[in-house]
């Protein structure tokens, strides 16, 4: 009955998860998608400048542009839900089999396909389209019919921009972030070694940047660009000003290329920094020189402890885990985890960061707390066991509030029948031989301190690394997407100034070099600003773990960064220049004539 009991509180404990890692899923997605949005249909509202103004010309009002563009992304809006609702019929179910076999998912997580949530995902696909595409319709409603008189497309001056509701908003997400970071830093540093939870604060910088974009992107091509106006390259010269006279431009087609970068350097970066942290943390707190693990997944017999005991000189602390359910102080019942193991072997074996009473009170009717407990030792607490009777236990010890780790330590007493997981070692110098021999045979390994190290780092980032990658592929996917098509529309709609450079005597290849050297600064751009965002989260993001954990460090896995980097490269390059050719393979001075 205990068994049945268990594994129904763990099965629960995972489904809980799967729903909060497709629910932060969606929620990356989303905000991903209001700024592709966003810079898509701001894009188009620069290309159509002179349809905006011919219809300014003719008599419609700035509310009657503003309800056009509004209409057309209402319009495409509802053709992408029922194709993204059509698509979603055969994505959901490979979702969740790829949920299932990492572990994330219980093994009988299966998708029911239902009307209400597909309904409720084109109702917010739809808010999240009209929330994007807001800002551009404010612009398109304020383009004067005299648009039409001009020659040449110029953006609106840096001066006005720095005042623009945009820039505020970058300013505000920007000094949100950084509050956010601080009041972490100072006060919950724990929430950072959490990733589902601090992720909301990673993607305020990301944020930031994808707003002052306009702003960030003149001192950043003035700075790339600087060796082509040393040079006088005329190529040079001319991608230069292109990218700074057209500074709306250059940000609609930069900030997919800053998503993508940013949101992989930031998320993986940050995953693989707090789990370098945990591995500090574990190898901090752990005295002793060998750990025993299962060889299955049914715990260590009694037997092969027995035997481990019989090694002359062996200290054996045997952990057991147990789950129980507590009330906070405003009456929230949590789930929390933790350990049953003899009080004097925990001490004996590790060196846990008690900041108050002692490991050597721990009794039957005691237990010992992190600091997330917010108890003073002495104090009394009621935990309710799985399956199992409330029960009021005085508190012994308080640890500092760790990366990982568990949340309490019960005596061994309360471990019911379950049986340990994991047991710590500590030998006498030669013991390592007579532990090895003693437990052959007995469905256990014998780990080395760092062996289990990385053991443990490997288990928990397995499923915190498939849980990342659902996360972060959804969103790196839509904005590879968005790159493309961005990459399009800046090639298509510059059709008539390849048109002038063929005029003026320069080759197709030129022509086509020239557009590709602008995508090139673009990525650049992206990249750059993507880098500062990323640098700011990482900043936060080690102060706060610093302050659980002294030894941690930065960690960046750069062969999927670099990856995933080079191919937002690619297919910017790649989109332009098929783009580009095909623009040029009629007649140029056609071309003019159908342009003018």
């Amino acid at each position: 009955m205990s068994s049945a009991l268990a594994n129904y509180e763990r099965a629960r404990a995972v489904l809980t998860g799967t729903v909060v890692l497709l629910s932060v899923s969606a929620g990356v997605a989303g905000f991903v998608t209001v700024f592709v949005v966003a810079s898509t249909f701001a894009f188009a509202v620069i290309q159509r400048t002179r349809e905006l103004a011919l219809l300014r010309l003719v008599g419609a009002t700035p509310r009657q542009v503003r309800r056009m563009i509004l209409a057309e992304a209402l319009l495409l809006g509802t053709v992408a839900c029922v194709v993204g609702c059509l698509l979603s019929l055969a994505g959901a179910p490979a979702l969740a089999a790829t949920l299932v076999a990492g572990g994330i998912a219980p093994s009988w997580f299966q998708v029911a396909v239902s009307p209400v949530p597909l309904l409720l995902s084109c109702l917010m696909g739809l808010g999240v389209a009209t929330l994007g595409v807001s800002a551009a319709s404010r612009r398109a409603a304020t383009v004067r019919p005299t648009e039409t008189l001009r020659e040449s497309a110029m953006d609106t001056p840096l001066s006005r921009g720095l005042r623009s509701p945009r820039t505020l908003f970058g300013l505000g997400f920007l000094a949100i972030a950084i509050l956010g970071m601080a009041v972490i830093t100072v006060a919950m540093p724990g929430i950072s070694g959490v990733p589902v939870v601090y992720l909301w604060v990673l993607l305020m910088p990301i944020a930031a940047a994808a707003l002052l974009a306009p702003a960030l992107i003149p001192p950043v091509i003035r700075l790339l660009t600087w060796p082509w106006a040393r040079g006088g390259s005329a190529v040079g010269l001319l991608v230069r000003e292109n990218a700074l006279t057209m500074v709306r431009r250059t940000a609609a087609t930069a900030i997919p290329i800053l998503l993508t970068v940013g949101l992989s350097i930031t998320l993986l970066g940050a995953l693989e920094t707090i789990g370098q942290a945990r591995s500090a943390e574990t190898a901090a707190q752990l005295r002793a020189d060998h750990v025993l693990v299962p060889d299955g997944s049914t715990g260590i017999r009694p037997e092969a402890l027995e035997r481990a005991r019989s090694v002359a000189g062996a200290q054996i602390a045997a952990l057991t885990p147990v789950t129980v359910s507590a009330a906070d102080e405003f009456g929230t019942v949590e789930e929390l985890s933790g350990y049953a193991a003899a009080p004097a072997m925990l001490a004996a074996t590790t060196d846990l960061p008690v900041v108050a009473g002692s490991l050597k009170n721990l009794g039957q009717d005691t237990i010992v707390v992190t600091e997330d407990w917010e108890r003073r030792v002495g104090q009394r607490v009621e935990i309710t066991p799985a399956g199992g009777k409330p029960v009021r236990l005085k508190v012994a010890a308080v640890l500092r509030s760790g990366i990982g780790g568990a949340d309490f330590y019960l005596d061994a007493s309360h471990a019911g029948r379950s049986t340990p997981e994991v047991a710590y070692v500590k030998t006498s110098p030669g013991g390592a031989g007579p532990l090895r021999e003693k437990t052959a045979g007995q469905g256990v390994q014998v780990l080395t301190r760092a062996e289990w190290v990385a053991v443990s780092r490997n288990s928990d980032q397995g499923t915190s690394v498939i849980g990342m990658m659902v996360t972060l592929g959804i969103s790196v996917v839509y904005s590879c997407i968005s790159i493309v098509n961005t990459m399009v529309m800046a090639a298509s709609g510059r059709r008539r100034d390849l048109v002038m450079l063929r005029l003026a005597g320069a080759t197709s290849r030129q022509a086509v070099l020239s557009l590709l050297a602008e995508s090139v600064l673009v990525v650049a751009v992206g990249t750059v600003l993507a880098v500062a965002a990323s640098s700011l989260n990482f900043a936060g993001l080690l102060s706060a773990l610093t302050q659980l954990e002294p030894a941690a460090s930065l960690a960046i896995p750069w062969a999927p960064v670099g990856a995933l980097t080079a191919t937002s490269a690619l297919l910017a390059v790649a989109a332009t220049t098929l783009t580009a050719r095909a623009t040029l393979k009629t007649s140029a001075i056609g071309r003019a004539v159908a342009a003018e």
